[in-house]
């Protein structure tokens, strides 16, 4: 120990010894890192061990949805290398991984650590840090992070009378309006491709407008800050128009971001602005991203995205290309139980490029792929998908524990694994999706099946805008002329339509969806013959009464003869299996009902509904029963989308809108997924039961 170590506390000492002790031994017995149970074991015997050896350092903190690790290495880079600064370099962002960091420094070290979201207040509190830099802000992880309003008022929340400096994204809404209750800013202009967390305003509920410019507003008074830096192409450029060159290794425009970002904070710790950009320069992989590895007859590059704000940065990057894709989805703790976020990701774009879907949820990637219109094939050991399309360069893309199992497998150099003829299941096509049209008349003539999502920037956080998708894709696989149309709430909703689905979404946008559907555009269509599918938030605000943030009730649109009110326990987060009710009206066979729930919502039916179906797994309408359905209203707590978790759904919509059995469908990708689920859900060997009848 230094001078100064002297007066550290005898248990304070203990406790750093025995982390750095127990994260040795991790590593000697190849356990792991070391990083995540020497913190434990050090927090466990000195509960302030964060605060204790946090205090006497300069600290940065780096946090937000996407770039949390390249932008922590840029910093360091900027700063002086791993030599000169403390840093959770493998990403291990939980308190126990940020005490693992700051043990094994020496005191008074500068730390610069990358930190969990949901953990931001709470390291604040403890390190006092000197700067906290908030990058983005977007859907990830749902079931575990909570919604992204939630996280930005607790960002708000946490900096309020901060007394360091916040170095702050401009261009997030979200981030802005978190950042705003601290006393010093500094804004970057780091840009913000995915915008569709952000279009209606924290702050009163209001839109969001963005224009060409850059520039984006909100009527309550919430607006774009001039930043002091921007990036500008490959520039980064400040306040007073100095232009600084951009020399990364790392590839793609949101690295040239998080440079940016990173040369601000460095220039709160006193680092030049050219200088430290120079010194990001020699960083060409960050934790295995952006790496290019040789395996076999490939050469692979490794790519990390794990959610739809991250894939729109990389399909940026991928754009032009021509090598095979294989996509590696997971959906444990670190990466969320509930894929449905890959209903938000365009992979439309990948359309022309062979996409090899693998991981342990690739059953759910590959139905995704087929209603993009996207050849691809099924590989679920990844190693194999690496050389399923023969020798050559490969991209590869994965979710968070997708991607660090690809890293351990090509580490240990197995030889190299032959390929399997997988199947290859050429696109079809799709309906492309088209903004809301002119309204017409149910009768006018028109006789596509007309799809319509509504409002799908407000009502569309968990994927369930794919089910409109779905709808629409297997009415045009079936001969069917069929029209999607997305409906954003900022203009009438369409007429005409025949199916409307409305999907789930956080409070505030559910409020702001109810004012605007209390004109009865929704329930005049309902009354003129359409279909309506209503799935979580959407479910609640087609009832009688829905609760707002605060537990209050609030008047639905009364199309569901339902009332939610809030629960006063946890919120139930999780796998559902359901059996469908009762037959209906024998146009078709409904099978078991699979689906993810993430909702704090008790709802219950009255006299004129029928629950959809009795819960055999999960919460769903909390009394045993799953959804509700009366007539051609139908609701229900499911993601998934529950459309493409469940085909017979999707069918029995198709033939309740058009009074006609769809012709059978090869739904070999659809069952394969149903099935997984089920088994997956501890229902191995356990027989689907089928109310009504099949399709076929």
């Amino acid at each position: 120990m230094s001078a100064a170590g002297a007066a550290v506390p005898l248990r304070t000492r203990a406790a750093r010894r025995a982390t750095l002790a127990v994260g040795a031994l991790s590593r000697r017995l190849h356990l792991g890192s070391g990083s995540v149970v020497g913190g434990r074991v050090g927090l466990a015997l000195e509960p302030r061990l964060l605060e204790r050896l946090g205090r006497d350092r300069p600290v940065v903190l780096v946090t937000g949805t996407n770039g949390k690790t390249t932008t922590t290495r840029l910093l360091v880079a900027a700063l002086g290398g791993r030599d000169a600064v403390a840093t959770n370099a493998a990403g291990s962002n939980l308190p126990a991984g940020l005490v693992a960091a700051l043990a094994a420094a020496p005191p008074r070290r500068p730390a610069v650590l990358e930190v969990d979201e949901g953990y931001l207040g709470r390291v604040v509190a403890a390190v006092r840090p000197q700067v906290a830099v908030l990058l983005n802000l977007s859907r990830d992880q749902l079931d575990r992070v909570s919604e992204v309003r939630m996280v930005a008022a607790r960002f708000r929340a946490a900096l309020a009378d901060f007394d360091g400096t916040v170095v702050a994204n401009a261009d997030d809404p979200l981030v802005v309006w978190a950042a705003s209750t601290a006393p010093k800013v500094v804004w970057v202009g780091a840009g913000q491709l995915w915008r569709s967390d952000a279009v209606g305003c924290p702050a009163c509920d209001g839109e969001i407008v963005f224009a060409d410019d850059g520039d984006w507003w909100s009527d309550c008074g919430l607006r774009r800050p001039v930043p002091a830096l921007v990036l500008h192409d490959d520039d980064a450029v400040t306040a007073a128009g100095e232009h600084v060159a951009l020399a990364l290794a790392l590839p793609g425009r949101c690295n040239r971001a998080n440079a940016v970002v990173a040369a601000a904070a460095a220039g709160e710790l006193g680092a030049e602005l050219g200088a430290a950009l120079g010194a990001m320069a020699g960083v060409d992989a960050v934790e295995g991203r952006f790496a290019t590895v040789e395996y076999g007859p490939v050469r692979v590059r490794l790519l990390l995205a794990k959610n739809p704000a991250g894939w729109t940065e990389l399909l940026e990057l991928l754009h032009g290309g021509d090598a095979p894709v294989v996509i590696g989805i997971n959906a444990r703790v670190a990466d969320g139980h509930d894929p449905s976020w890959l209903w938000d990701v365009d992979f439309e774009q990948l359309r022309g490029r062979t996409v090899v879907a693998t991981g342990e949820r690739a059953a759910d990637l590959a139905v995704r792929l087929r209603y993009a219109g996207v050849e691809h094939v099924t590989v679920p050991d990844q190693l194999r998908a690496l050389v399923q399309r023969g020798p050559g360069r490969v991209e590869y893309v994965g979710n968070y524990t997708a991607f660090q199992d690809l890293r351990r497998s090509l580490a240990r150099r197995p030889q190299v694994v032959a390929a399997t003829a997988a199947p290859l299941h050429r696109a079809s096509d799709t309906p492309k999706a088209v903004a809301a049209s002119p309204p017409r008349r149910r009768g006018d003539g028109v006789s596509a099946l007309r799809v319509v999502v509504v409002h799908p920037d407000l009502l569309g956080t968990y994927g369930d805008a794919g089910n409109g998708r779905v709808l629409a894709a297997r009415a045009a696989w079936r001969g069917m002329a069929a029209e999607l149309v997305l409906a954003p709430s900022g203009h009438a909703l369409p007429d005409g339509g025949d199916v409307y689905c409305i999907g789930g979404g956080e409070d505030g946008p559910e409020l702001q969806a109810a004012e605007r559907l209390a004109d009865g555009s929704l329930a005049r269509a309902v009354d003129g013959g359409a279909v309506l599918l209503a799935v979580c938030a959407g479910y609640q605000l087609v009832g009688a009464e829905f609760p707002d943030a605060s537990g209050g009730c609030r008047p639905g649109l009364g199309l569901l003869d339902v009332v939610t009110y809030k629960g006063t326990g946890r919120r139930a987060v999780g796998e559902v299996l359901a059996e469908p009710r009762r037959p209906f009206d024998g146009l078709i066979g409904l099978e078991t009902l699979t689906g993810f729930e993430n909702h704090g919502g008790l709802t219950r039916l009255g006299p004129g509904v029928t629950p959809l179906a009795d819960t055999r797994l999960g919460v769903g309408n909390g009394d045993g029963t799953e959804g509700a359905w009366s007539g051609r209203v139908f609701g229900t707590y499911l993601h998934g989308p529950v459309l493409a978790r469940n085909p017979s759904f999707a069918d029995l919509l198709l033939a309740t809108a058009t009074g006609t059995t769809p012709a059978p469908l090869d739904d070999e990708e659809e069952e394969a997924l149903h099935g997984e689920r089920l088994r997956a859900a501890g229902r191995a060997g356990w027989r689907t039961r089928v109310i009504g009848r099949r399709a076929s």
